[in-house]
């Protein structure tokens, strides 16, 4: 009984993917505050060795710090976990598509600042839960 009460308190494991710390720190900070716990990912490689081998509740996805490879992982991913929600984080994306989503992709973000992709993956993790218990 014990086991199932402390695994409905465990935070959802979030796996952040980007290129450089440096430059996703302020997320990595602003995720932890939302209570979520944090794996992050450096390389394609990574990121796919950790959905091999660790169960995430969703994946911040920087399509620029991955170098371009953001859209071909969204889709490696979902071919090792296929329900498994991927936020992209694409500054460069224009707004109006927002509705057109890459390969892969669940939600796209197109403002960096912390504050805006919590809220976007927040909205994905519900509508996520929502579809799978719904």
């Amino acid at each position: 009984m014990e086991e199932a009460v402390a695994s409905r308190t465990k935070p959802e494991r979030i796996l952040c993917v980007a290129q450089s710390f440096p430059r996703i720190e302020a997320l990595e900070a602003a995720i932890r505050e939302s209570g979520y716990s944090l794996l992050l990912a450096f390389t394609a490689d990574h990121a796919v060795a950790a959905c091999v081998n660790s169960e995430f509740a969703a994946v911040v996805l920087d399509a620029e710090l991955v170098r371009g490879e953001g859209e071909a992982l969204a889709e490696a991913l979902k071919l090792i976990r296929a329900k498994l929600p991927v936020l992209l984080i694409d500054h460069r994306k224009d707004p109006a598509r927002k509705d057109v989503l890459p390969k892969g992709v669940d939600a796209v973000v197109v403002d960096r600042s912390p504050a805006a992709v919590i809220a976007e993956l927040k909205a994905l993790l519900a509508n996520h839960q929502i579809a799978r218990t719904g």
